[in-house]
């Protein structure tokens, strides 16, 4: 099997259960070492604030020491929860993180799904959509170069300014953005705004084939090409059997999924309040079910979990529905770091070369 598919990793704030924030981000620097030995080079990275669930309220921030210690790693985010922004300030500092980077920079942009943190930036999660358009719309002017003003109904710009540091000339091979889709519906939303898509594994195979076909279509109504890198996270357990690879998570998984159930709060978030949000009750409900250890063979089936040739045969199943950089996902909350290495190195040693000749990622 071969294609022109890359391979990058997610680096997160998680440990065992008990570790401390300050040895969770030492481990998280450890990974991103081990990851580089091991020939991957893009590191895409979180972003969460007040709660256990990956705490890493700037990735930037992140990306930027990163940047320094690894400057052969490309750097991406899974994502920026954009809402959540001031858009002139987020558009300096990618201005300035793009030229302390000697490699390219993937930036995922997402509109966020947890009330809780809405609640705590004193933001109003039923406008998150307009607000995520119009913060892209800032972004994009402000990089672009030149003076610029703009006026809408969540975020204004009065003054006319340019940013500094200019980087114009720089953004079409340096910045890259993407656009985060949870459901086909959204999938349309984000090709409306010029956005290649990023998604993770949300819903099962044909759900996210779905997303795809769905973007595919809209950005070629709007004349856009669909030759662009469309990244997928997704989760990687590999060991030498299937049994085996499910047991392990069966093991690990439900305390993720117990760990999203917390951070998001769906009980206490209303739904009919939220109409943009209808789709996202049913995915915390399926959370919420794999949280039991027996629903995890079903969940196992779209993700990179199994054997080697199971695995490669899943990556290849991705592959033929029109993803083509997978975000290989092993740090979730509860999962060792002796663990999760074995997996990123058995995913690079034994499937990664199917699909590319010599290196594991672009």
């Amino acid at each position: 099997m071969n294609g022109n598919v890359t391979f990058g990793v997610v680096a997160s704030a998680a440990d065992a259960p008990g570790t401390s924030d300050r040895d969770l981000y030492r481990t998280l620097l450890e990974d991103v070492d081990c990851q580089a030995s091991l020939g991957y080079r893009t590191v895409w990275l979180i972003e969460h604030h007040f709660s256990d669930y990956f705490p890493t309220p700037s990735p930037l921030l992140l990306a930027s020491h990163l940047a320094a210690r690894f400057p052969e790693l490309a750097l991406g985010t899974c994502v920026l929860v954009t809402p959540w922004h001031e858009p002139l300030r987020l558009a300096g500092e990618i201005a300035m993180l793009s030229l302390l980077t000697e490699q390219p920079l993937h930036l995922g942009l997402g509109r966020g799904t947890a009330k809780y943190e809405f609640d705590a930036f004193g933001l109003d999660m039923g406008a998150s959509r307009e607000r995520f358009t119009e913060i892209w719309e800032v972004l994009r002017r402000a990089l672009a170069g030149g003076r610029f003003s703009y006026r809408g109904n969540q975020v204004r710009v009065e003054k006319e300014i340019e940013l500094r540091p200019r980087v114009a000339g720089v953004t079409t091979d340096r910045i890259h953005f993407y656009g985060a889709i949870g459901s086909p519906s959204s999938a349309r939303v984000i090709a409306e705004a010029g956005l290649p898509p990023i998604c993770t594994t949300i819903g099962d195979f044909e759900a996210n084939a779905q997303v795809l076909r769905t973007w595919d279509e809209a950005a070629r109504e709007r004349g856009l090409t669909t030759d662009v890198l469309k990244p997928i996270m997704i989760n990687c357990i590999v060991a030498d059997t299937d049994a085996e690879a499910i047991a392990q998570a069966q093991e690990f998984i439900p305390r993720y999924m117990q760990a999203q159930v917390d951070h998001y709060t769906p009980d206490e978030t209303n739904w009919e309040q939220l109409p943009d949000y209808a789709p996202w009750k049913g995915q915390f409900e399926g959370m919420r079910a794999k949280t039991d250890p027996a629903a995890i063979p079903a969940w196992a089936t779209y993700q990179l979990v199994g054997s080697p040739d199971t695995v490669a045969q899943r990556v290849q199943q991705y592959v033929d529905a029109g993803f083509n950089h997978f975000l290989i996902h092993t740090a979730t909350p509860g999962v060792p770091h002796a663990v999760r290495r074995l997996w990123s190195r058995r995913f690079a040693e034994e499937v990664a070369p199917r699909f590319a000749a010599s290196e594991v990622t672009a």
